[in-house]
């Protein structure tokens, strides 16, 4: 069903915008307050968070991107009717944007369950974490390569300056670096090269998908109790999000209906099943 029914006489002017064409005329997307949207700058929006044409991306993806897209037009339309932010001001609709005008318009997300927090952090401190080791890497194109490079390492020379040099790895720039890994988080025939490793050990070469990898360990963590504070930190931190989640949904959810949303259904190229659909 479209998102505009026409009515005799004055009804339909007043549904309709007044000169506004209603019915089968309209092409818009949707309508989100008294505010139109077109179908190009969603397409645009699809392209540019999937990373795809948006004549590629599934209709359950699709009818996804339209609820954030919709969220975000119902968020700056409250804004600009409560004078929040201006109609001529320019509002990129990032994170950041969404996040500053839902506080502004619904308040700061609750804080956080300290109650909750500790149960939580009792929970995960009764688990013991793998091994950890702290990794970096050459990654070049041939098996002559690698037993070059890691020849030049095993004789003494820099490695930062090996992997400036030949690396073709998107952080071959930083040395190599590649971070802390936990045991079996990575590809079985790395993850083993890798933990069989000593401190500052350099591996043989590993071929993978991307070509051939020379891996040197700095650091080993070995099994044990995670460290207390840093639990604490990450619970606290995963909380938070959520709540800043959870308190997003309820504000706009809230503000939709404050504003008004309808969808045109008749103008998308996918089933749409999303929370602004029809009932």
């Amino acid at each position: 069903m479209g998102i505009f029914r026409c009515f005799p006489g004055i009804l339909a002017a007043l549904a309709c915008g007044g000169a506004l064409s209603c019915g089968h005329g309209d092409t818009s997307l949707a309508r989100v307050g008294d505010v139109r949207l077109q179908i190009g700058p969603f397409q645009e929006y699809v392209g540019d968070v999937s990373g795809e044409t948006w004549q590629g991306v599934s209709g359950r993806v699709s009818s996804r991107l339209l609820d954030q897209y919709l969220d975000r037009q119902v968020v700056l339309e409250a804004a600009r009717r409560r004078e929040v932010v201006s109609r001529e001001e320019s509002v990129s609709l990032g994170p950041t944007d969404m996040r500053w005008l839902v506080d502004e318009l619904c308040g700061p997300p609750p804080d956080v369950d300290s109650a909750a927090v500790d149960l939580e952090v009792a929970t995960r401190m009764e688990e013991t974490l793998p091994p950890q080791a702290h990794v970096r890497q050459v990654l070049v194109d041939s098996l002559e390569e690698a037993l070059a490079a890691r020849q030049r390492l095993a004789a003494g020379e820099d490695f930062v300056e090996i992997s400036r040099e030949v690396s073709r790895a998107p952080n071959a720039a930083d040395g190599g670096e590649l971070g802390i890994f936990y045991e079996g988080n990575l590809p079985p025939e790395i993850d083993q090269v890798i933990f069989s490793l000593t401190e500052r050990e350099i591996s043989n070469p590993v071929q993978g998908p991307s070509g051939y990898h020379v891996f040197q360990v700095l650091e080993v963590v070995p099994a044990g109790a995670p460290n207390e504070g840093e639990v604490e930190a990450a619970v606290r931190a995963e909380f938070s999000e959520e709540a800043a989640r959870e308190h997003k949904r309820i504000c706009v959810g809230r503000l939709s209906l404050e504003v008004g949303v309808d969808v045109n259904s008749s103008q998308l190229w996918f089933p749409y099943d999303g929370r602004y659909a029809e009932d």
